[in-house]
Formats: C-alpha cells, structure tokens, sequence
C-alpha cells in the first residue's frame, strides 16, 4: 500500500474513535504555556456539500464563545463533506512540536469527527496531523498532539474537522492550533488515553475463543512406526514438531529484501521462516511494479529476478504466496486520465490480468482479484465510469485464466459507516450478478482512535461470512501513538478473535520491520531486530502456545496418536541408533494413519 497512493496513507490512517476511548482530562485552561496559535487572524469557514445533508448554526455563548453547530439529517457522501476549517497562518517546520485544541459537544447521545491538520496540496492533503474524537453532552476538549513530520508551505497549512462521518448534531468552539516549535518536550502536550472493550485479563469472550481454538483448529496426528519389513516398531521416540501452519499467520514482505545478502537480509529472512505461514508481497505484484519489470529494469525497488528468486525461496521453504492485487478500484493517473474513455480503462485492466495470471501460475496460492472496490469515496472509483458490473466482470475474467482462488478485499471493514455498507453491498452485487468471490478480505488497518471490542469484531465477522464463508485480515497493523503494550494487546486478541472463528483463513500484517514498513512505527521488530511488546506477543502465541512439539514413544502397535494444530509437520522417529525423517501434513478432515518406515 505504500508506493504511490499517499491519498491512501493520508486517509487511512484516520481512525473512529473507540467508544471506550478517555480522553485526557486536561482542560484548555491547564494548557501548556510556551505555545504560539498560529491561526491567529483566520477566519473559520465551513463546508457544506450535499443536498441537504447538513446544515448550519451559529451563536455565541457567554463560556464558549462562537459556537458552530451542524445538524446532519442525512448521511453524507464522505466524512469531509461537511467540515469546519480554517487557515494557517503561521509556519509549521518539520519537527515542531503542536497541538491543534478545541471544544466539542453532542447534541443528544454520542457524536463524532476527524480533526486534521493537513498541507492543502491535492489530490493527497498531506496529514502532518490527525485524530479521530467522540463528542457526549457536555462540553468537552479535544487534543491533536503531534510532531510534524513534514514542513507545511507558507499559504498551504489548514485545519480540516471532518464532522460528516455521520448523522449527528455536533457543536466545535475555541479551535486554537498551538506551534511549541521544535525543542519542547512533546510529553508535556495533553495526550489522549486509549484502550478497548474486552482487553481485561479475564474476558469471558477471551476463554469462550480459546475453547473455540481447540475445537476449531486441531486434529489428531496418527503415526505408525515400521522397520523395513513393515513390522511394527515398540518403543521408537517419535518427535513431531509443526512447522508450518495450515492458517495464514504472515506478513507482507518485499522481493528486494528477501533477495537482500546483508545481515539485515539474513535477519529478514529467518524471521519469515520461523514466524510465519503465509505472505503477500507488498508491492511486487501490483500493476505498476508488473509494468517496471517489462521496462529497462533499472528500478532501485522492484527488479524481476528479485521476484523469481523471492517466490522461489517461498516455495521451498512451504510458505504460500498471496497474489496482490490484479485490479485496483480508486481512480490512478493513468485511469484519471481515461475517464472520458472507460472503455480504454476496462481494456487495460483486463488486459493486465490476461497477461499477469498466466505468467505467475501457482507461484501464488491465491489473488486479490479486486483491491478497494470501494475506496474513500464513491466518485473516486472506476466502476462510476465502467458500471456496476465491471467489477464482476474483473472477477469472470480472471476465473477464465486461474483456478487459484479469488479474494475481495478492502479497508475498514470492522467500522460501522459507509464503507464497511458499501463492501457488504457490492460483494452481494457481485455474486448476485454471476461472479463467483472465495474469499473477503479485510485489511484491518487500525488506530488506538477506533479499536472495536473483539466482540463486536466476531459479530461484524459473523455477517460478513453469510456471504462468502472465508474471510482473512490481508493487512493488519495497528497504530498506538507509542503506547507499544496497546499495541501488543490488541494484536494479541485480535489473534485469538480470528484464529477462533471459522471461517478465517488467515491473520497477514502489513509488514514486520522497522526497517522495511509503510509504517514503522507499528511494526513489531525495531530497525536494531530488538523485539517490541507485539513482537514478543505473535512469538507467545502463533510460535508458542499454538505451536504443537511433541515426543512420545510407540507403542506394542508402533503407534502414536499426537493432538495437534493443522499443518506441515516434520516427524523425528529415533530407534536402536537409526534416525528417520518424514514430512506429513496434518488436514482438518482427513483423519489418516501416516506410516514411518524406520530404516
């Protein structure tokens, strides 16, 4: 995800605030001294787009002051499309320390938004600062600490509050955004508090799921011991030891660091194939990375021997290779500049597919058929143009090609709201319409501002598998503002949430190293390879407690019956000086009788 869609980066890593988020109780008048408001002289202005979506209120209170108040009857076309915003008019340099402030409230129940501090430079409107935030009756501060991570261009800067996520009645006052420049020790700025429902210790939800594991994901590994002459072996130590999952847990991963020779490309490596089952390739099998391998080659990322050789590695070492992605649904230069001609459009993606399926084989085990069918807003994807039958098309056109199985995939899936209705809308369309989805991906892209209860995760989960009874998390990370135990809790349960539920087939971060991430700050191994809390986590669990390693002796039948998780197995069998090895697939439904034959 991380190549050319900054607009993607910008916006996904706006988050909904999780309703059990605290938010700090420090309150404006407790701010921080030492801070220049660098919207001093602007004027507010709001945005109001629609057909009556929204509309507008203004008075002044004697506490509060100027007082906005929107009244959302409708549900918007996009979170920004009812908005409060204002001018910088002072700089902001790489480094300075911030805090955008203001004061918000509910005009009955709960109500919500996304404050934003943002480089108004299209199409990406570039994030230097963000935050998701919940509104009750009372008023209320809100906080946007935040480091910027680049300089913002004189006459570029602007606050953005996103209030049209949906229908509410939501007031702002006293927006003030706060420069503190770049030496302040940015710990001194009001943070948020974050946590989530289901995180205690004992969570019932948490045994229920484990009990579930057990049911859900183990066999029985029966082994039978012979010598050369088929007679039963007495007292033979058997070790078997899984060494690959049947389920997907991964990572993405580049081709350029699987085939790196340094120590750091030894390290990548080895972690790939003591941690994981599964991987997708960041990058390397999208369209336009395909597009470099047919040009002169000399791309400092993506280079086509770098991908025969990653792919050849996997495969010998067991590791299945998710297909990423054949057709992407927001609009890109190339297809923006074709929207007169949808038809040129449809013919360049099929055509990408016709040559790409072929060419790759099973070097993949599965494909994203159709990447963000639904994107971030409706007229930003294709199928405005080509119709609503395009996308079955894409995946009628790749059936014809492959009998590899086809995913769906798209972003927050686990959040109420338009995208999560538009997914659930256009995957019913297209299977009602003659396409054939095996698979809905979720690619699970998170904040500390929206991390939903487990619980309300495998109920989302629940719906979405009475459509197509497979499901995976594609993309998984989790960003926690530095709160790294968050992070390591969160993605702990997140695991045992989909390991137990039946229909998922996989659990795939969206990157492992600091070193080689879209996002650094949430991966689990630090640029040194020191492990953060998340990485000791997926190590207890998908490494540890889920790892069957076992040594039992035959019996008089030279038999051994081992309880185990599904998966590649290698036996050890050791008798009278003799060692024999064996490789043996343990499959959920296939109850068999495996035999060693000592020799």
């Amino acid at each position: 995800m991380k190549f050319i869609h900054l607009s993607c980066i910008a916006i996904m890593t706006v988050m909904h605030l999780s309703c059990l988020a605290a938010a700090a109780a420090t309150s404006e008048n407790t701010l921080p001294d030492g801070g220049k408001n660098i919207l001093e002289g602007s004027s507010l202005k709001p945005l109001l787009q629609g057909n009556g979506d929204a509309t507008l209120q203004r008075e002044n209170l004697p506490e509060q002051g100027e007082v906005w108040r929107y009244i959302i009857t409708r549900q918007p076309k996009s979170p920004w499309s009812v908005q409060l915003g204002a001018t910088v008019t002072g700089s902001i340099k790489q480094g300075d320390k911030c805090l955008l402030t203001f004061l918000a409230r509910s005009g009955s129940g709960k109500a919500s938004g996304t404050a934003n501090v943002e480089i108004r430079e299209a199409p990406d409107f570039f994030k230097v600062g963000t935050r998701d935030f919940q509104a009750s009756t009372e008023w209320m501060p809100v906080h946007v600490p935040f480091i910027a991570t680049k300089s913002v261009p004189d006459g570029k800067g602007g606050v953005a509050i996103h209030l049209g996520g949906q229908v509410q009645t939501i007031e702002i006052a006293r927006v003030q955004l706060l420069n503190y420049g770049p030496d302040f020790d940015f710990a001194k700025l009001p943070h948020p508090v974050f946590t989530y429902e289901g995180r205690a210790a004992d969570a019932l939800w948490r045994k229920e799921a484990l009990a579930r594991i057990e049911k859900l994901r183990k066999g029985t590994l029966n082994i039978e011991v012979v010598d050369a002459s088929g007679k039963p072996v007495r007292g033979a130590e058997v070790h078997v030891v899984l060494k690959r999952h049947a389920f997907g847990f991964g990572s993405a991963v580049t081709a350029k660091m699987m085939c790196d020779p340094s120590a750091n490309g030894e390290k990548y490596r080895a972690i790939v194939d003591d941690c994981f089952s599964r991987v997708v390739l960041e990058n390397d099998l999208k369209p336009f990375a395909w597009d470099i391998y047919k040009g002169e080659n000399k791309y400092g990322d993506f280079r086509k021997p770098w991908l025969d050789q990653a792919l050849a590695w996997l495969g010998d070492h067991h590791i299945p290779v998710r297909g990423h992605y054949l057709c992407w649904g927001p609009f890109e230069p190339w297809s923006e500049k074709l929207r007169s001609n949808p038809q040129a459009i449809r013919e360049t993606v099929l055509a990408h597919l016709r040559e790409k399926l072929p060419l790759v084989g099973n070097g993949v085990c599965e494909w994203d058929a159709l990447n963000h069918p639904v994107g971030w807003q409706k007229a930003m994807c294709v199928d405005t143009v080509l119709g609503d039958n395009f996308y079955t098309e894409v995946f009628t056109e790749a059936r014809k090609l492959t009998k590899l199985p086809l995913w769906i995939n798209e972003d927050q899936v686990f959040r109420p709201g338009r995208q999560q209705e538009e997914y659930f809308q256009i995957i019913k369309n297209i299977i009602a319409s003659g396409g054939k989805i095996d698979g809905i991906g979720n690619q699970a892209h998170f904040h500390s501002s929206f991390l939903p209860s487990p619980e309300e995760m495998l109920r989302n989960s629940d719906r979405f598998a009475a459509l197509v009874p497979a499901l995976q998390l594609t993309e998984f990370d989790v960003n926690t503002e530095g709160d790294e135990q968050l992070a390591a809790d969160f993605t702990r349960d997140l695991l045992i949430a989909c390991f137990s539920h039946p229909a998922y087939t996989g659990f795939i971060m969206w990157g492992f190293w600091e070193g080689s991430h879209w996002k650094p700050e949430t991966a689990l191994w630090r640029k040194d390879w020191s492990e953060k809390p998340n990485a000791k986590v997926w190590r207890e669990w998908v490494c540890g407690k889920w790892k069957t390693d076992a040594t039992l002796q035959s019996d008089a039948a030279g038999k051994v019956s081992v309880p185990g998780f599904f998966g590649r197995y290698e036996v050890i069998v050791n008798h009278a000086g003799k060692t024999t090895r064996q490789d043996i697939l343990l499959e959920k439904g296939k109850d068999i009788v495996t035999k060693v034959i000592l020799q």
